[in-house]
């Protein structure tokens, strides 16, 4: 809680920016923990899943779809927290429920993450709806698709007294938020573009190369995460480059996937109504 709470406050105030001293801090304070006070079989288990996740995340990072600060604090988490802790809202029943950890922070912190992008992208998919050809035939097509299959799903559900009406609501908004980002895709992408002169652009920006001058991309080796040496190949480039300026913190969706996890574990679990709150 700490450590998540510290990251979040420095990605809302700080331009995005976590000092990477307290990165490093809450990965050796994660370590050190897992080592020193718990059990052979936690210790090992945690390390792996930890590095795992890291390495995964840089992955991702490196390829410019992921915050430089995002692969540390989960990795930290999935050390810290091998295994769900106690529920402090359920009944211990519901330990049979529950998966890793950091796999219930991920469910939560996505799911916030989606709802916070829609409340913040309707304006910009609202105007492209009044523009004629801003959305193409395939995201027209790919958002039906979506609304289909949850409708089968839904049906399918219907059928089984083992889950709950919450749970196929549930789904309706997680299927109806997916619809909103296949059919507005271009649209919600440029919202959180801003065109800058290449010489303010800055090391660990994330640009959208395919926006510019395909013959420009190619002499100077652009891709989407900018590091020290795209930024000097950038430094020759005339005009303004397109920035993603305006993307959503992702880390204070992290501390809420913390913080609900603790409280509940498995929220699929809770709305599916396998496992209720206080134990009723």
């Amino acid at each position: 809680l700490i450590g998540g709470g510290l990251a979040a406050y420095f990605d809302l105030f700080n331009n995005k920016n976590v000092p990477e001293r307290l990165l490093q801090g809450f990965l050796i304070a994660a370590v050190a923990v897992s080592i020193i006070a718990y059990d052979p079989i936690a210790t090992p288990y945690g390390l792996a899943a930890g590095a795992l996740l890291y390495i995964a995340n840089w992955i991702v990072y490196k390829a410019g779809y992921l915050g430089g600060a995002d692969g540390p604090i989960l990795a930290a988490i999935a050390v810290l927290l091998p295994a769900q802790p106690r529920m402090f809202l359920l009944d211990p029943s519901a330990y049979l429920l529950t998966f890793p950890f950091i796999i219930h922070v991920l469910t939560v912190a996505f799911f916030t993450f989606m709802l916070h992008m829609l409340l913040r992208t309707i304006p910009s998919a609202l105007k492209s709806l009044r523009t004629p050809g801003s959305i193409a035939g395939s995201q027209w097509a790919g958002a039906f698709l979506i609304l289909i299959a949850y409708g089968f799903l839904s049906f399918t559900i219907a059928s089984s007294p083992l889950l709950s009406t919450s749970y196929v609501l549930f789904l309706a908004v997680l299927s109806g938020v997916s619809a909103y980002f296949v059919l507005f895709r271009t649209a919600i992408n440029d919202s959180m573009l801003e065109w800058v002169p290449a010489k303010k652009v800055e090391v660990e920006d994330i640009i959208a190369p395919e926006k510019m001058d395909a013959d420009e991309v190619k002499k100077y080796s652009i891709g989407r995460l900018v590091d020290a040496a795209e930024w000097k190949r950038l430094q020759h480039v005339k005009g303004k480059v397109p920035v993603y300026a305006h993307l959503l913190p992702f880390v204070p969706h992290i501390l809420i996937g913390i913080v609900v996890s603790l409280l509940l574990g498995n929220i699929l679990m809770v709305v599916s109504g396998f496992s209720s709150p206080f134990g009723y």
